[in-house]
């Protein structure tokens, strides 16, 4: 009994450390500059007090779902980059910015939030996001770069702004039946 007394105590801490444990997150400057754990849903602890997420901090994990917190303003370019098992993304309302290929190759990635805190969605930032099926972008995001949502096959509906500044195929692959223009 004793045995399995530790061996509870030692999985109960190790869940805890996968998913918002202070070592797994490499912080410079208030920016997350890399994800080292292997949970699999991350909840990025606030108390780290980073306003970034820098480029390719996460790229390539196993990550199923992140949570951002309050405070962050800009996602830096390819920083979720082939998330082959990103399903969730939940942005903070202090979000302004996501860069190039934020979330390029995250094949099954199926729900964003978009905050009206967010101004730009730069070049191919949700390029081949091809789970993504309802995405609703607020009045307020000025400009959606080339290719943001190019290859995102599987949205049935997207609403966007007529002031919203479009880049260069912005939708392609996208069925335009599914996009819908609001004033």
């Amino acid at each position: 009994m004793y045995k399995f007394c530790l061996c509870v105590l030692f999985f109960s801490g190790f869940v805890l450390s996968v998913r918002g444990d202070e070592t797994n997150f490499v912080v410079k400057d208030k920016v997350l500059v890399k994800y080292r754990g292997t949970g699999a849903d991350v909840v990025i602890p606030p108390k780290l007090g980073i306003n970034r997420i820098g480029a390719r901090a996460f790229a390539g994990s196993t990550i199923n779902s992140v949570v951002i917190p309050m405070g962050v303003g800009y996602i830096d370019e390819r920083a979720f980059m082939n998330c082959s098992f990103l399903k969730s993304v939940t942005f903070p309302n202090t979000i302004i910015g996501i860069g190039q290929r934020a979330f390029f190759n995250c094949f099954i990635l199926e729900k964003i939030n978009i905050p009206r805190s967010l101004v730009t969605i730069d070049d191919g930032a949700f390029y081949n996001c091809r789970s993504l099926q309802e995405v609703d972008i607020p009045d307020t995001l000025k400009s959606l770069g080339s290719r943001a949502f190019s290859g995102c096959t599987g949205i049935v509906k997207l609403g966007v702004s007529r002031r919203t500044i479009l880049g260069e195929h912005t939708f392609l692959g996208v069925d335009p039946k599914a996009i819908s223009y609001k004033d």
